[in-house]
């Protein structure tokens, strides 16, 4: 039917019909009013035109995204609410050109004989057993907003002019009912969210508040995440950029032992890995769904942290107990922004304590405090100046480093702390060095293990630092004893060096003599004059009698020793240092000749012979 046919129409339908479709409307002005869901509105919409109209069957649709129609609600006489079946159809899909007429004409279509009609989608119209029907359309302001189709179940009816007019009617004073109550709905929904966000924003202030007293309060990292998972009920993990776990808490009431981590095979799935990849400052959060194929029963709101403009690692909130809401996401956002801030404070406090124990060791070992002073600091480093100590200068290599002089520092002290079963011992990066101190026990000398410990530790930190040659210094005792081992052990360190030796740990003591030797600069002189004192050994085929002789120089002097070190008779030794005296034509045995010969095999064991 046209527009140009509705006053016509009206005429017949303004008396007794028109009192019917009022009185049909009050009922529906109360269900408007008082009804909380806008499908039942519609079903009662559906219903009252049902009963005006004589049939037993109607079905409703709503104008959606794209203009579509979907279906909303249902009604049948026989069945009652048929809603359900009705919300999984669409009209004026591709082959209903009956309902594609109701939407474009926004008038009233009736098809008296559904079956040999060509224009209903024939697949719906036969599912449903359809002999007749009317489709009215629900028009506010010009525009179709819905549709309401009406047909007796199974059975044929004849829908005379009067009929379609009042459906006509009907319709348009439905359709400002609908729009009030879609309006409603739409308002309600607003205020519902109104309501949520005020309730999300004082949730978050109150987030913030206790954060920030927590964090003005001194809080520790560990007691940061805790307070998360108070304040989410679920458990909550932090973790660095490689997935470690560096904190976690959850609720006591979920007695958890473990930290509930996404395990290394669900972070190599893809989907996994886009969901971690994507994370960035427009969207710092996004929630790993569960996967039970590889043992992922909980959903993990991952959030990224971020300090100074770098990945630093994750907070994670994991779905135990509770659901995540979307408020966990702004909780762990606003966590991240706190453990991010408090990680780098913590850095830059432990950069200004490593700086200040720096500038500390740097006066002990150039003496630029008094004694009482650097004794009187040394605690607040970690330091026990009561303590003897020997210092270790771990020299590099010309070798190519793997690590940045921090990083070496901090190697070495790792190393060391394992070895020794202390705390970190002291340490301070110099020019080409790196300078430990090492305590030792209050009354008692340089333990006999000191020397394999550090080659331990050398060898240890080999695959990242090239450390040439490691030198123990002798026992400090008070603090004026620092800066003269610091200089011993630096030209210690040179003498290896300009004698090209590297691979092994030297001791102070062992070089006493040779030192004195050297010092006067005369190094080749030194280098010929070692070559030329063992030269005539060199034709022993084995190095039988130069490795006795270094063994006896070892022992200084003492015949039963050298037999001890070598595993051999008193007199084996003895006719060895015979046929040594009638080689080099001197007596070993003597104390000129004996050190002599320490300060010859100590030139070849620097020159590398």
């Amino acid at each position: 039917m046209r527009e140009s046919t509705m006053s016509a129409l009206a005429r017949p339908v303004a008396s007794h019909r028109e009192r019917e479709v009022i009185a049909a409307f009050s009922e529906i002005t109360t269900e408007a009013i008082t009804t909380t869901r806008l499908e039942d509105l519609l079903s009662l919409l559906g219903k009252q035109l049902c009963h005006l109209l004589g049939v037993t069957r109607c079905s409703v649709y709503l104008r959606g995204d794209g203009d579509r129609f979907r279906g909303a609600a249902g009604y049948c006489e026989h069945e009652g609410d048929i809603s359900p079946a009705v919300q999984t159809q669409e009209a004026g899909i591709r082959g209903d050109r009956f309902s594609r007429e109701v939407i474009e004409s926004a008038a009233p279509v009736l098809i008296a004989d559904v079956p040999h009609d060509p224009r209903p989608h024939r697949p719906t119209m036969e599912h449903w057993h359809v002999r007749a029907m009317l489709g009215v359309p629900l028009v506010f302001d010009g525009k179709v907003i819905g549709l309401i189709f009406v047909d007796n179940v199974e059975q044929d009816h004849v829908y005379t002019d009067e009929d379609v007019a009042l459906a006509e009617l009907f319709a348009r004073l439905g359709a400002l009912f609908l729009r009030q109550a879609m309006l409603n709905a739409h308002l309600k929904r607003k205020a519902a969210e109104v309501v949520r966000q005020k309730n999300t924003l004082a949730y978050l202030a109150d987030v913030h508040q206790k954060l920030t007293n927590a964090v003005l309060d001194g809080a520790s990292i560990q007691a940061v995440v805790t307070l998360l998972a108070e304040l989410s009920a679920k458990p909550v993990v932090l973790y660095n950029e490689d997935f470690q776990v560096l904190a976690w808490s959850a609720p006591p009431a979920l007695k958890m032992t473990e930290p509930p981590v996404l395990a290394p095979r669900v972070r190599e799935l893809p989907s996994v890995r886009r969901t971690i990849a994507s994370l960035n400052a427009s969207c710092p959060s996004a929630v790993v769904p569960q996967t039970l194929a590889v043992g992922l029963g909980r959903r993990h709101l991952v959030c990224r942290l971020v300090i100074e403009g770098q990945p630093s690692g994750y907070v994670g909130i994991v779905e135990v107990g509770r659901s995540l809401e979307h408020r966990d996401s702004k909780l762990a956002e606003h966590g991240a922004t706190v453990l991010s801030l408090q990680i780098l404070s913590e850095r830059r406090q432990a950069e200004a304590e490593g700086q200040a124990r720096e500038d500390y060791l740097s006066d002990l070992l150039h003496n630029t405090r008094d004694a009482e002073q650097l004794v009187r600091r040394s605690p607040q480093f970690g330091i026990d100046l009561t303590r003897p100590h020997v210092l270790v200068r771990f020299s590099r290599g010309d070798a190519r480093q793997n690590v940045s002089v921090s990083e070496g520092r901090k190697l070495v002290i790792r190393q060391l702390a394992a070895a020794l079963g202390e705390a970190g011992p002291a340490a301070v990066s110099l020019p080409g060095a790196v300078i430990a101190l090492v305590p030792l026990p209050r009354d008692g000398g340089v333990p006999e293990s000191l020397r394999a410990t550090i080659d331990d530790v050398r060898t240890a930190v080999a695959p990242h630092l090239d450390i040439r040659t490691a030198v123990i210094s002798a026992v400090c005792r008070t603090p004026d004893d620092f800066s003269m081992a610091h200089k011993e052990l630096r030209e210690i360190d040179e003498l290896a060096k300009s004698f090209g030796w590297a691979g092994g740990v030297l001791t102070a003591d062992e070089l006493g003599l040779f030192r004195i030797v050297a010092a006067s600069g005369r190094v080749k002189e030194a280098v010929h004059f070692a070559h030329t004192f063992v030269g005539p050994l060199r034709g022993d085929d084995d190095n039988t009698l130069l490795e006795t002789w270094r063994a006896f120089v070892r022992a200084e002097g003492r015949t039963q020793a050298t037999a001890a070190e070598l595993g051999v008779h008193e007199n084996t030794i003895r006719y060895r240092l015979g046929k040594i005296r009638k080689l080099v034509h001197r007596d070993p045995a003597t104390l000129d000749c004996l050190l002599q010969a320490r300060v010859a095999f100590q030139i070849l064991d620097l020159a590398g012979w």
